[in-house]
């Protein structure tokens, strides 16, 4: 189609805005979803004020500055055949900008000094959260917080959110990420993983610039009509239908789980399995209630394209009514409900891509490509971006923490979790300011019938979900229980300090084996000592 459009152009560079006559637009591309935006838009500057002429390029000196760019367009039709104000069809949004490009197009003025009178200027652009957060890689822990405020933490100046789902505003007791650059999963995709993975809903605002993550689509507002000469064609889609059931396993031993969801359009013996390792039997039923809420059934889309610019709004949130009151037959595929905007797709190009026609204008004539995909107002799937999912466990390094004894004492501890009755190790994590996490109280160093809890101070490796944590592994040995490597000694140190103990020594002397069995408290001790021909059993007490 060909249009007259009316464009609207501010871009901040250097810390200055500048304002685009939309006469000076030669070129736009705009993809617009529910979650975001991606775009470019191409313009010209005239420069030729030192040559006698009226036009100063004040662009340029911001322009080439790494200062972070911000771009805001609006685009209207010059003029509509119906009653519908231009107003009411105004498409808007705003990013901040990724590449940019300059093309000087000189020419020769006097015969020894060719002179730069136009610029052809180019710039990229993504919504704030695409544009930041996907340079954005931090390892954090946090505990006793919520996500909301975690979000809050990371998103910097650039990005404003609501909020409006309980999820997001519930206090974990941890919450933990390592975004790893190698791995290419950003801060974006752990907000994304996030929303998705709860079954939540995050959308950007084209016209404010502003996101809303929520529990459950808006579906307020009232559907405009769209009119049938609008359109050149439109197509409806059905997507594909699951054809499997959910089902959470548990493999926890003592109270093992197979929990199936329903889904009528499921193909014999198809499934989708979640596994679970947890002795907390709500943790089981939680997880079902959320499979059980993920939408299984889509409903149908309508791709729509566009004869002329459309009179009314089509922006991504927007609602449509398509029916005889639009003047579309009566015979299309019946709606019951009105639509939703979920995608827009703007491509323009200027008939005329010199630099000198409709310069300084606020409209120029464009040929333009517009098409748009809908979805029923009341679908509940959720539309987000392809995201990498943050990869997990993460390792840190903690120390065990325990408040038996003097705090010189060494000794275990474990706490009682209040709700699951679940026992659990606490472990201080020193890289983040010694915050405390739990793990569960579990046989970590041996066989299951050598009780050996980790003690107090002791260093472990610890590997970390999302909101959990486990010890995998000890890093150090008692200061107490290491020996001479000369004597190739096995040692096994027990007790709560040095002078209230008991040793179990195992080694060579003279090649020969020899254990050692030493009880001490305080200046009491205990010596069995077994060796080549010899057995000893010392009972004393020390002087001093």
């Amino acid at each position: 189609m060909k249009e007259k459009l009316e464009i609207t152009l501010a871009l901040t560079v250097g810390g200055t805005e500048h304002t685009i006559p939309g006469g000076n637009v030669r070129g736009f591309s705009l993809r617009m979803e529910a979650w975001g935006v991606s775009g470019s838009v191409e313009f010209v500057m005239q420069d030729d004020s030192s040559w006698g002429g009226k036009y100063t390029d004040d662009l340029l000196a911001d322009f080439v500055k790494a200062d972070l760019g911000e771009v805001s367009l609006s685009i209207k039709p010059g003029h509509l055949e119906t009653d519908t104000e231009a107003d009411d069809a105004e498409i808007t949004t705003s990013g901040l900008v990724l590449e940019k490009s300059v093309r000087e197009e000189t020419m020769q003025r006097v015969m020894d000094e060719p002179a730069v009178l136009v610029r052809r200027y180019r710039v990229t652009f993504v919504d704030p959260a695409q544009a930041l957060w996907r340079q954005h890689f931090p390892c954090a822990l946090y505990t006793e917080t919520t996500f909301k405020d975690v979000i809050e933490a990371h998103k910097g100046d650039k990005i404003s959110l609501t909020y409006d789902w309980d999820v997001i505003t519930t206090t974990a007791s941890q919450i933990f990420f390592h975004l790893d650059p190698a791995a290419r999963s950003s801060f974006y995709d752990l907000v994304i993983w996030y929303v998705r993975h709860r079954n939540g809903v995050f959308t950007y605002d084209h016209a404010e610039g502003t996101y809303s993550i929520k529990g459950a689509k808006d579906t307020s507002g009232e559907a405009s009509e769209l009119l049938l000469d609008d359109l050149s064609s439109m197509t409806s889609f059905f997507p594909e239908v699951p054809r499997y059931k959910p089902r959470v396993l548990n493999s926890y031993t003592e109270s093992t789980a197979t929990e199936l969801v329903d889904n009528t359009n499921a193909a014999t013996g198809m499934y989708r399995d979640t596994l679970l390792r947890t002795p907390i039997a709500q943790d089981v039923d939680d997880r079902v209630t959320l499979e059980t809420a993920r939408p299984l059934l889509p409903k149908r889309e309508v791709e729509l394209s566009f004869r002329r610019f459309p009179t009314v709004a089509v922006s991504p949130g927007s609602l449509l009514d398509i029916s005889t009151k639009g003047g579309h037959s009566s015979n299309l595929i019946a709606a019951t409900e009105s639509f939703r905007v979920f995608f827009l797709s703007l491509e323009a190009r200027a008939l005329d891509d010199g630099s000198e026609p409709t310069y300084g204008d606020t409209a120029a004539s464009f040929s333009v490509e517009c098409t748009a995909r809908l979805e029923e107002k009341s679908e509940a799937r959720v539309r987000l971006p392809s995201t990498v999912d943050p990869r997990f466990p993460g390792h840190l390094e903690g120390k065990v923490v325990s408040a038996v004894g003097e705090d010189t004492d060494i000794t275990y501890d474990f706490a009682t979790d209040e709700d699951t009755s679940i026992d659990q190790y606490t472990v201080k994590i020193p890289l983040f300011e010694n915050k405390e996490i739990t793990a569960p109280y579990e046989p970590e160093s041996g066989a299951g019938n050598l009780y050996l809890p980790l003690y107090k101070n002791q260093r472990v490796l610890v590997a970390l979900d999302f909101s959990k944590a486990t010890v995998i592994r000890m890093l150090d040995w008692r200061a107490e229980a290491r020996v001479a490597k000369d004597g190739q000694g096995q040692h096994l140190f027990l007790g709560k300090t040095s002078t209230n103990n008991t040793s179990v020594l195992h080694d060579y002397q003279d090649e020969k084996p020899v254990l050692r069995v030493l009880r001490t408290n305080d200046k009491d001790t205990v010596l069995l000592r077994l060796e080549e021909g010899k057995m000893t059993l010392k009972v004393e007490e020390t002087g001093g």
